[in-house]
């Protein structure tokens, strides 16, 4: 596998390769990098002030071949396989730079569980309306339910039903702010079938009703 650094975003046009292996491409705005605490070693790749690129052959752990395997064929389309992009990206750099330093431990199994949780999570991300149940989200990642429901929370300090809930709600307020829905259709959008059931779960979860967002 090739990693591909670049100082600016550029366009790339067709399917990045070298020699037979193929290539991610990794651009990442400098306050990202530095916020990661990455800034000295992803410099050093850069030899020169001149050079605009960097291009390091790595050898691929299981980790980041999990992680490469989505990238180029994702399992979801749209908004959601760009959040899945995203995330593998950073997490990429992170691997490259640090795992031969050992500070990373590696556990296949783990690892495959994780990307299975990063795209459910994605999923729900880019289909807030979607009926999601508890059911149909182990299901894609694989797990009992009462597995998925333990290992969610221990991921992202939340349950899903709560995190999810949590992503409708702050969806709907900024629909509510700056575009100016009504509280019915604000509802409607984010997968609350009943206007006052909404006006409760918002409620109690900022401490104001939807109306006042208007």
């Amino acid at each position: 596998m090739t990693a591909i650094a670049v100082r600016e975003a550029l366009a790339v046009g067709g399917s990045v390769r070298c020699g037979e292996c193929p290539a991610i491409g990794l651009a990442l705005p400098q306050a990202s990098i530095d916020g990661l605490g990455l800034g000295d070693e992803v410099r050093a790749l850069f030899k020169t002030d001149a050079l605009g690129t960097a291009i390091v052959s790595l050898t691929a752990s299981p980790r980041v071949q999990a992680l490469a395997a989505e990238m180029f064929s994702p399992p979801v389309a749209g908004s959601a396989a760009q959040l899945l992009l995203s995330a593998h990206a950073a997490e990429i750099v992170v691997h490259a730079l640090f795992g031969e330093r050992g500070r990373i431990a590696l556990d296949p199994a783990a690892d495959l569980q994780r990307v299975r949780l990063q795209s459910v999570k994605a999923r729900m991300d880019a289909d807030l309306a979607y009926p999601w149940s508890i059911d149909e989200l182990a299901r894609n990642a694989g797990l009992s339910r009462r597995s998925f429901n333990q290992k969610f929370q221990m991921a992202y300090g939340e349950s899903a039903i709560d995190y999810l809930r949590a992503r409708r709600l702050d969806a709907a307020r900024d629909l509510l702010i700056h575009q100016r829905l009504s509280v019915t259709e604000a509802a409607f959008r984010v997968g609350y079938a009943h206007p006052a059931n909404f006006a409760t779960a918002f409620r109690r979860h900022f401490g104001y009703s939807p109306s006042r967002c208007q």
